[in-house]
């Protein structure tokens, strides 16, 4: 550091207001992370006299007059280091502006740091490699930045404990307070107001292969996500809408008390042909009979199927009431949650088949997909001979009903159907998308004894 009064003399040289352009250019050319001599110049369009007198006092008059003022950086470090400043020009602006950043260096810190927070995800990836990808566009396209708040260390932070939450997935039936609790430290810390809880969360989606679009779609929602991967945000909130589920006889006079008043309940709205509503809790009570062999258990998307049959078995009472034995129907209302998958796995036990129908969507299928990596099933009028007939319906349907029932365009991510996979196909040829409720009527005459309705005809797979 120089002298005090050599400070003066810089300050009086170069610190006014007339030559404060020129030491914001020489700072700003600095900050880029220039190192040694200056070189080139720097210019000011139609200055004040105020300003061309300074310059001219620093560097003498130009050689060619103008209405632009020009200085040569190296000439103007030549007369600092001769002169009253020795250490040259780029000290004497950091002594005049204080310490200058170097912004390309800033920035390689920057992205070393920010490269270390997403390395630190690294864990994950080796218990769970299809997240490789997920994980490289997910902090491409900043989430991570926004969920961190712009702060590497956060990110870090961030990064290594989501990574020790999803190496200790899957759960089997674990409260996701509990999990969290084992994983965190907190039992809030999964939370979906938390960063964590939303990157986990993310995370989990990616392992389901839940895309932005098919999430736009409503597919999938937290409670089914995390299910996905055995946790269950709570046992009481994961339910199952189910028609015709059998009691467990023998947990009537034994058992827990749970099984009993399950069991109770169960036959008692089975005779009634009613609908109900079963918590994860129920269905694991031991109250829940199975389904026999060479017995067939049907599955639906939408609960207004389960509703309407329901109403239709309501609707026959009289003596033939009593004999009738409504048919086995599991809605999965959207994504199944741990509630359907735990009671389908329970029915089917003894080696019951599933019929399984859905909408003629994008997200339909994706849901359909689903089911069957946990539940093997046939499809219910759930083909490409089934779609064309929907679409058939709405072609010829009368002129009066064209706005009551007009058609629905597919949308989001094209999807797989795996079972058959001319139905992708032809959705994706037609673009049209047929909800459950289009077919109903048909579902339900495959349910409902033939007294009540007159039944379709249907293939065997149906």
């Amino acid at each position: 550091m120089q002298a005090n009064d050599d400070v003066v003399r810089l300050q009086r040289l170069l610190g006014g207001p007339e030559t404060a352009w020129l030491v914001r250019r020489v700072r700003a050319r600095l900050g880029q992370g220039h190192t040694g001599p200056l070189t080139g110049s720097v210019q000011l369009r139609e200055p004040s006299a105020d300003q061309r007198a300074a310059i001219m006092r620093i560097v003498g008059a130009p050689r060619r007059p103008g209405a632009t003022l020009r200085v040569d950086l190296g000439e103007l470090e030549d007369l600092l280091r001769r002169g009253v400043w020795p250490n040259g020009l780029a000290d004497a602006v950091a002594v005049l502006t204080g310490p200058i950043p170097n912004r390309p260096r800033e920035r390689a810190t920057a992205d070393a740091a920010w490269a270390d927070a997403q390395d630190a995800f690294n864990p994950a990836i080796l218990v769970h490699p299809t997240l490789a990808d997920w994980w490289q566009q997910w902090c491409t396209a900043g989430h991570l930045k926004r969920a961190a708040r712009s702060d590497p260390s956060v990110a870090r932070r961030l990064a290594v404990d989501a990574a020790t939450c999803l190496c200790a997935l899957p759960s089997t039936g674990e409260p996701l307070a509990v999990f969290a609790r084992r994983t965190t430290g907190d039992a809030h810390g999964l939370d979906r107001t938390r960063p964590l809880g939303r990157v986990v969360l993310a995370a989990v989606g990616a392992l389901g292969e839940v895309d932005a679009k098919s999430a736009a779609d409503d597919a999938l929602g937290p409670r089914e996500i995390w299910a996905s991967v055995g946790v269950l945000v709570s046992a009481v909130s994961s339910t199952v809408l189910c028609l015709g589920v059998p009691g467990e006889p023998s947990a009537e006079t034994g058992g827990t008390a749970g099984a009993r008043a399950t069991a109770i309940a169960l036959r008692e709205w089975r005779s009634a042909g009613l609908p109900v509503v079963l918590t994860l809790e129920q269905v694991r009570s031991g109250g829940i009979g199975v389904v026999p062999a060479g017995e067939v258990i049907h599955a639906c998307e939408n609960p207004s199927v389960v509703e309407v049959v329901a109403d239709e078995l309501t609707r026959r009472g009289g003596p033939e009431a009593a004999s009738m034995v409504p048919p086995v129907l599991i809605c999965t209302y959207g994504q199944p949650g741990a509630a359907v998958l735990e009671l389908l796995d329970h029915l089917t036990a003894a080696g019951a088949g599933v019929r399984y129908h859905g909408d003629f969507d994008w997200a339909g299928l994706r849901i359909a997909s689903t089911l069957a990596a946990h539940t093997p099933w046939e499809p219910w009028r759930f083909r490409a001979p089934d779609y064309a007939s929907a679409v058939h319906g709405l072609d010829s349907q009368p002129p009066e009903l064209t706005t009551e029932r007009e058609r629905l365009p597919l949308r989001g991510a094209p999807a797989a159907s795996a079972w058959d996979p001319a139905l992708a196909d032809a959705m994706r040829a037609t673009g049209i998308a047929i909800e459950e409720e289009e077919v109903i009527a048909l579902l339900v005459a495959d349910l409902v004894p033939a007294p009540l309705q007159k039944r379709e005809p249907h293939s065997p797979d149906r």
